[in-house]
């Protein structure tokens, strides 16, 4: 995504030219926010380090919504750590002198590693999320089989999501491509500490970028769609099954047992519903990105 301060609707339509506006200016809190994302990455590693040490506990292993929960929270500590490496980084070159060139070559194979792994972390996390809910209306609407209610089902989900989301995270590690840059301007340390010396950078590879991206649309469409858009219209569709469920539990003698199950559903609920909110939308620009910009019509793009 890139800002810009030119408006293409100041002169044709007011309504797209006010709009326009409040979007420049969102699009430049988000890299804002961008720019300090390690400190909320931070604040969201502590979070997940405290959710993931409480659902681990001998009491949390009653159901296995639990154990999925605290896996969702170790992935997400995953995802958090690849800010924490850029900033770790960024320390050792403020403190050393000038990076060798095996150095460098490392730390560019660790970006692209925890660029990989963060991107399937994030898939394996989607997926898991709705596992929680899907668990939750087959306890309530089968009562009678224990299978769905056995902590040990968990395992079974997440191997399923791990192995779902393997194939479309094959494209990840030749996305991109290490290359040595030319010249010796960038291979001295006289400029330092005013600017770091470099001798690789990061590019996207011709696999990924030649035929006129066919492979990079492909690989979006159908991230975007398989990571995002169906288990957040998933989770949706089971929401809704969960909440009818909820309302006949209500016709039933209420006991100790029954109002914990109904405070467990709610807890689903209270996971499930913001989880669509977050997730669809970045399923739908994952999915529109590739028509995005073009060499050909960079400003439809931009509007798009």
């Amino acid at each position: 995504m890139v800002c810009t301060t030119k408006d293409p609707y100041k002169k044709k339509s007011d309504v797209k030219s006010f709009f326009f506006k409040k979007f420049n200016s969102l699009c430049y809190a988000v890299f804002n926010v961008y720019d300090h994302e390690v400190y909320f990455a931070s604040a969201c590693i502590i979070l997940n380090l405290f959710h993931f040490t409480v659902l681990c506990r001998k009491p949390m292993r009653t159901s296995p919504i639990y154990p999925i929960m605290a896996f969702v929270a170790l992935m997400d500590i995953l995802v958090m750590l690849y800010d924490v490496n850029r900033l770790a980084v960024e320390i050792v070159q403020e403190h050393t002198e000038c990076f060798s060139l095996e150095e460098d070559f490392t730390v560019q194979q660790m970006e692209v590693f925890w660029d990989c792994f963060r991107n399937y972390a994030r898939r394996c996390s989607t997926w898991l999320s709705f596992c929680i809910t899907l668990i939750r209306v087959l306890v309530i609407k089968y009562p009678l089989n224990n299978a769905f209610s056995k902590p040990f089902t968990a395992i079974y989900f997440i191997i399923g999501v791990i192995l779902l989301c393997a194939p479309i995270h094959l494209i990840d590690p030749y996305r991109f491509t290490i290359d040595r840059y030319e010249g010796d301007a960038y291979w001295n340390c006289d400029d330092y500490p005013v600017a770091y010396n470099r001798y690789y950078y990061i590019y996207d590879s011709e696999f990924y970028t030649g035929n006129d991206q066919i492979v990079a649309k492909v690989h979006k469409i159908a991230d975007g769609t398989i990571s995002k858009l169906l288990p957040s219209i998933s989770a949706m569709i089971v929401t809704v099954i969960l909440i009818r469920q909820m309302k006949r539990m209500k016709n039933v003698q209420s006991t100790s047992k029954s109002r914990l199950s109904r405070s467990t559903s709610k807890l689903v609920l209270a996971l499930t519903i913001p989880y669509f909110f977050a997730v669809f939308p970045l399923g739908v620009v994952c999915v529109l990105s590739p028509f995005g910009f073009s060499s050909k019509t960079p400003d439809q793009g931009l509007r798009l």
